[in-house]
C-alpha cells in the first residue's frame, strides 16, 4: 500500500496549533486519516519497507498504554532474566522505531546524539530482534503481514490513557493547552498517532493469531504474574518460570522499582520535572480530571467504535 499524505484541516491545525508548542508540526495519512508528525514523511517509506524477521519480538501500542512497562516485562523474557544486561537503556535495547520522528521538533539533538537514525538502529539490531513502535498497523512494515514477527501488542481504557497522554505530552513536548483542549484533539482522533480505536482494533481483530499476544495494561495492574506467565508462554520461556524466578520479576516490575530505574525511566534525558514519566500507575485516575458529562462523552464515543468487537476495558 502506498502511503498518501496531506496537511490538515485549517481547524484542525488551528486547534493542534493551541496546544502544541511546535506549529503546524502534523500530517494526515490517508487512506485511515491518521495524524503523524510531519518527519514521518521522511522515514515513512524506510519504516514500510524494513526487513522483518520470523524471530523478531515487537511491543506494539498506542503511547501511554503502559508498554514500557510490558516491554520490560517482554525483554527480561527473552533474555533468561539477564538483569545486568537490562541496566542498558531500554531504548537501545528495544529501540522505539519511529523515535526520530517522534522528536524531529523537540528533543530532537538528544535523540541524534543519543541513538541516531532509529530506523537504522531497528534494522541493525542483533537477531532475535526486540523492538518497540507506536505506529499504527497501517504504518508498520510491510512484511508484518507475510513473515508474521511476533508482536505484543498492549492496550489501556481510554479515559485513563487519555489523562496519562495529557501529563506526557507536557512533559515531553511542552504543550500550553489545557486538559479539555487536549480531550477535544483525541476524541477527534486528531493526537500524535491519531484515532485510539483505529490503533487498538486492527490488533485486537488479530489477537487469536498465534503471532499475537494482546494485553491490557489493567490485567498488569490487576494480576502480573499471570500477565507475566501469559507472556511466558507465547515468548516459550516457561521454563525460565520458577517460584523464585517470577518473584524477582514480578518485584522489579512493581510500580515503584520501575518509576526508580533509570534504564526505563528517561531520567537521564528529562529534566527534573515534579512530573515523572513512569507517573501514576493506578486504574480510574481519569475520575480525578473528568466532569460526569466528560465521562458520557467517553463512553459514548468508545461505544459507537467497539460495539459488536467484544472489547471491554475496566476503568475502575
Amino acid at each position: 500500500m502506498q502511503l498518501v499524505y496531506r496537511e490538515l484541516d485549517a481547524d484542525i491545525v488551528r486547534r493542534t496549533n493551541a496546544v502544541f508548542p511546535a506549529q503546524n508540526c502534523f500530517v494526515e495519512v490517508l487512506p485511515d486519516q491518521l495524524i503523524i508528525p510531519r518527519k514521518y514523511v521522511e522515514l515513512g517509506e524506510s519504516i514500510r519497507s524494513l526487513p522483518v524477521y520470523e524471530d523478531d519480538v515487537w511491543m506494539v501500542s498506542y503511547p501511554r498504554t503502559g508498554s514500557t512497562w510490558a516491554q520490560e516485562m517482554v525483554w527480561l523474557l527473552g533474555h533468561e532474566f539477564d538483569y545486568v544486561a537490562a541496566e542498558q537503556d531500554i531504548r537501545m535495547r528495544s529501540p522505539l522505531l519511529e523515535l526520530s520522528a517522534l522528536f524531529s521538533t523537540d528533543h530532537h539533538e538528544m535523540v541524534a546524539q543519543a541513538f541516531g537514525n532509529t530506523v537504522e538502529l531497528v534494522r541493525n539490531l542483533p537477531r532475535p530482534r526486540y523492538a518497540r513502535s507506536h505506529l499504527s498497523w497501517q504504518l508498520l512494515p510491510e512484511q508484518f503481514d507475510e513473515v508474521k514477527p511476533r508482536i505484543v501488542y498492549t492496550a489501556r481504557n481510554p479515559k485513563d490513557l487519555c489523562v496519562s497522554y495529557f501529563h506526557y505530552c507536557k512533559l515531553l513536548h511542552g504543550i500550553s493547552g489545557d486538559f479539555e483542549q487536549f480531550v477535544e484533539l483525541f476524541l477527534g482522533g486528531h493526537t500524535p498517532m491519531g484515532s485510539y480505536w483505529k490503533h487498538v482494533l486492527p490488533f485486537w481483530k488479530r489477537s487469536n493469531d498465534e503471532n499475537v499476544l494482546f494485553i491490557k495494561y489493567e490485567d498488569m495492574i490487576t494480576d502480573l504474574p499471570a500477565v507475566v506467565r501469559r507472556c511466558g508462554r507465547f515468548l516459550n520461556a516457561t521454563h525460565l518460570l520458577n517460584e523464585s524466578s517470577m518473584k524477582r520479576i514480578c518485584e522489579h516490575l512493581t510500580f515503584d522499582k520501575m518509576r526508580q530505574n533509570k534504564a526505563v525511566n528517561l531520567e537521564k534525558v528529562l529534566p527534573a520535572s515534579a512530573t515523572k514519566f513512569i507517573r501514576n500507575g493506578k486504574i480510574g485516575d481519569w475520575r480525578n480530571h473528568m466532569s460526569d458529562t466528560m465521562s458520557e462523552r467517553f463512553d459514548a464515543w468508545s461505544e459507537q467504535h467497539i460495539r459488536g468487537s467484544g472489547l471491554r476495558f475496566d476503568y475502575d
